[in-house]
């Protein structure tokens, strides 16, 4: 699976959009239109990149980026704005004005070029790849390599069922699926780090016959 990538732009940017673009790539993309609707996504998730398109949007980029940093999201930011906008400080980089998809892609790809040493958030879970570290609600555990690399996989697809051989490929590189005690191990040893009853999951849910899903409550935004 490619990066994921969350695209916020306007609806009016629907026949610009650079959806079909990146999608051409090979990079996972969710559009959505409104700061509700990326604040709720942006709860739910951790996408590997944030690409804020100000230029056809019905409300303040600026301070979207201004309020999301101020949150704690240290998240990859492309933000493009209109050439006679300034800059926003808190963006990672900037697209100003007339550009080629070329130059969209060149930046997109340099600011993917490390995304797993980026900090993980979704719900009250946070999740350090590169130290190997999961905390919730004050508690913080240390996971193996294989832990670590299937708790990503879960937040990096937050609701979805994922099956026992996707599971089995992404974490483990097989296609063997005849034995899978040591997923259900691991399953169950994820469950003791995020979990406040790990007998009642309500993040980490067993889906029957089919395989597991990473849950995360619905968020409330303030902000439409």
């Amino acid at each position: 699976m490619g990066p994921q990538i969350l695209l916020v732009e306007g609806r009016r940017a629907k026949a610009l959009s650079y959806t079909p673009l990146l999608e051409k790539k090979g990079y996972q993309v969710a559009r959505v239109h409104t700061r509700r609707n990326a604040n709720a996504w942006l709860e739910k998730a951790s996408p590997d990149l944030l690409i804020v398109d100000a230029r056809f949007l019905r409300f303040n980029a600026s301070r979207f980026c201004q309020m999301l940093r101020a949150n704690g999201n240290q998240v990859p930011l492309l933000l493009i704005i209109p050439e006679e906008e300034e800059p926003d400080s808190n963006a990672t980089t900037v697209l100003r004005g007339e550009f080629t998809p070329r130059k969209l892609l060149n930046r997109v790809k340099r600011l993917l070029t490390s995304p797993g040493d980026r900090i993980l958030r979704a719900g009250e879970i946070v999740l350090d790849p590169k130290r190997r570290l999961v905390t919730r609600g004050g508690r913080q555990h240390r996971l193996t390599p294989k832990q670590t690399r299937l708790l990503e996989v879960f937040m990096r697809n937050p609701g979805r069922v994922l099956t026992r051989a996707f599971l089995m490929k992404e974490v483990w590189n097989t296609d063997f699926v005849g034995d899978t005690r040591t997923l259900e191990v691991h399953i169950h040893w994820l469950r003791r780090a995020i979990e406040e009853t790990p007998s009642k999951p309500i993040y980490l849910t067993t889906v029957r016959r089919l395989g597991y899903r990473f849950d995360v409550p619905q968020a409330n935004p303030t902000e439409s």
